[in-house]
């Protein structure tokens, strides 16, 4: 070897023709299959696309074999090498049923069974065939009997993906199978990375597969978009599109994962929801079902000059952190009472959920350039947005097992009719809310009786505690992180002798610790936990007597004991009182 070769090996040749040239092993020490439903499902929907759409070849990526000798071991690529193998047999049995015989079968065959170009094998031999890829031990009998045709039953991530593939392959007649086979056989391509016996085959991978970060979302997205420009076209326009498109990066900041929320709450209100987990994948199909037809360029450039308008940044960034620019604030809808827009970005702040929505309503608003609809608008907006408010605030206060996520595609659907439709009816949410409504809390009688009875975790009474108290207690300055929750009644069980009221009778304490009555808001400085705060309710009436939070005054100043009556009556009020404060309203 001459000082100028290299020791490791680089070729991109077609993966049939690489399958065809030998024998391949997986070494013992390596996984076994483990592609879930959804990898095999991305792999499918990618090559069926690229057929599709005509791409003169489908890329499949790296692949690291060790040394030269006959079989070669599977470093890196097992995954992709045995679901491509079990694609060709699924196609491979199809012919071989439907017109035994042909080159497709017999050209199948010697892609999976080590039979020579000389020879016309069929499916019928295929038991007496030595496969191309030996796979970990665990896999070997399944995926032999996959490739031969046999039944092996339903367990074990091969099995489900030869279901998967099998089903993909029955959608399709005939002449569709023929041309899929022909894409696999002559499109396909890999990158064959091989690593001769003197280097350390572990070190390469751990270089292939940890040195630099992954393409995020953005990143693809964006590579996505500027392909509608090629390089020798119009380069002014593609600058353009450039540097809109990084106008989030440059003011959200480029190391967190905010431009990617911002993204995807900007195409969720374009498009409808995507999923965050396929994100790219979500937004491309979305992207071309809204291109078709018309100049995708001139499309792409008038996208992205919205994404990258700095007030649809500073909209977002005022949603995320509640916090408006100074710029912003003055052109944001006046929101009249107690709760104006400030309060209501608090309280939607942790649930994103609700962003996409809360974007669409004030862009609508703040890019509204007609005087009279402008004054229509913000009546509107502003009821959708305390509206919205009151429906989380609500479905988060009766369960504290409330899952957000599950309005996802709800509201992101009901962002895109807020953010694409010409009329004034499509801000009004209300109905979205109602049809959504899982927990039935926005008829009031329903919200008090449930909030009368339950019993609130930490996180969740705090808000509501806040909430109410902000209502007693008007330019104090309080910050709800300033605050926490004091249960009169303790918690802890060692302090329970001083309470009597809660052990006669049939009561046990640990019944109504915890209901929403027994809760108050206290400045963090003045909560106490040692035992002569928690001895006794008149112990701590003389703390809450002294407190800066109205509410424990209240309860110092107004209830001579503490008792279960006590406790279930304030929680009622306290019910009917949150009921006014996140309460909703419908237009004529």
């Amino acid at each position: 070897m001459t000082k100028s070769e290299t020791r490791i090996k680089s070729d991109v040749e077609l993966l049939s023709k690489l399958l065809l040239s030998g024998r391949f092993r997986v070494p013992w020490h390596q996984r076994h299959y483990d592609w879930k439903d959804r990898e095999v499902a991305e792999f499918l929907r990618d090559l069926q696309e690229a057929l599709d759409t005509e791409k003169v070849c489908y890329f499949l990526g790296s692949i690291m074999l060790l040394g030269t000798e006959d079989p070669r071991g599977i470093n890196d690529g097992q995954q992709r090498l045995i679901t491509f193998s079990l694609l060709l047999a699924a196609l491979c049995h199809s012919f071989a049923d439907e017109c035994p015989g042909t080159s497709r079968e017999s050209l199948a065959l010697r892609i999976l069974f080590n039979q020579p170009e000389v020879t016309t094998p069929h499916m019928g031999d295929a038991p007496e065939y030595e496969v191309r890829i030996d796979p970990p031990e665990d896999d070997k009998g399944r995926y032999r009997h996959l490739l031969r045709g046999r039944d092996i039953g339903s367990n074990g991530r091969l099995t489900s993906a030869w279901d998967q593939i099998s089903d993909f392959i029955g959608t399709m007649d005939q002449l569709e199978r023929e041309a899929f086979f022909d894409f696999l056989t002559t499109r396909v391509e890999v990158s064959v990375l091989t690593v001769p016996p003197e280097v350390d085959a572990n070190l390469v991978f751990e270089s292939l597969n940890a040195r630099g970060r992954p393409l995020d979302p953005v990143a693809l997205i964006r590579n996505w978009l500027f392909s509608y420009f090629p390089a020798n076209g119009d380069g002014a326009r593609l600058d353009t599109v450039r540097a809109d498109f990084e106008k989030a990066r440059v003011i959200l900041g480029s190391n967190t994962n905010v431009p990617e929320e911002y993204l995807r709450c900007f195409l969720q209100c374009q498009y409808g929801f995507i999923p965050q987990k396929e994100f790219y994948r979500g937004f491309r199909e979305k992207f071309q079902d809204a291109v078709r037809g018309l100049d995708a360029a001139a499309y792409t450039y008038d996208l992205v000059g919205r994404l990258g308008h700095r007030d649809s940044i500073e909209i977002f960034r005022a949603i995320r952190s509640a916090n408006p620019s100074e710029s912003l604030a003055s052109r944001l809808p006046k929101i009249s009472g107690k709760r104006d827009l400030l309060v209501l970005l608090r309280e939607l702040k942790g649930f994103t959920v609700s962003h996409p929505l809360c974007f669409a309503l004030i862009h609508r608003f703040i890019n509204e350039a007609d005087a009279a609809r402008k004054r229509a608008t913000k009546k509107l907006v502003t009821r959708s947005m305390k509206n919205l408010a009151s429906f989380i605030m609500r479905s988060s206060f009766v369960n504290y097992t409330f899952k957000p996520y599950a309005l996802s595609k709800a509201l992101a659907n009901c962002a895109r009719d807020v953010f694409t439709a010409a009329d004034l009816a499509s801000l009004d949410v209300m109905d979205c809310l109602t049809e959504h409504d899982a927990y039935e809390i926005i008829a009031d009688q329903n919200f008090v009786r449930r909030m009368s009875t339950m019993e609130m975790r930490t996180s969740r009474a705090l808000q509501y505690l806040f909430g109410i108290n902000a209502h007693q207690q008007r330019g104090s300055g309080l910050q709800q992180n300033q605050c926490t929750v004091e249960h009169v009644l303790p918690e802890s069980s060692m302090h329970w002798q001083g309470w009597g009221d809660f052990s006669s009778a049939g009561e046990h304490p640990a019944d109504w610790v915890r209901r929403n009555g027994n809760l108050v808001l206290l400045d963090r400085r003045e909560n106490q936990g040692d035992a002569d705060f928690n001895a006794n309710f008149e112990a701590k009436k003389r703390w809450f007597a002294n407190s800066t939070i109205e509410m424990a005054r209240h309860v110092a100043k107004k209830y001579p004991n503490w008792t279960p009556q006590v406790v279930e009556a304030r929680s009622h009020r306290l019910a009917k009182r949150a009921a006014r404060i996140w309460s909703f309203s419908r237009g004529k």
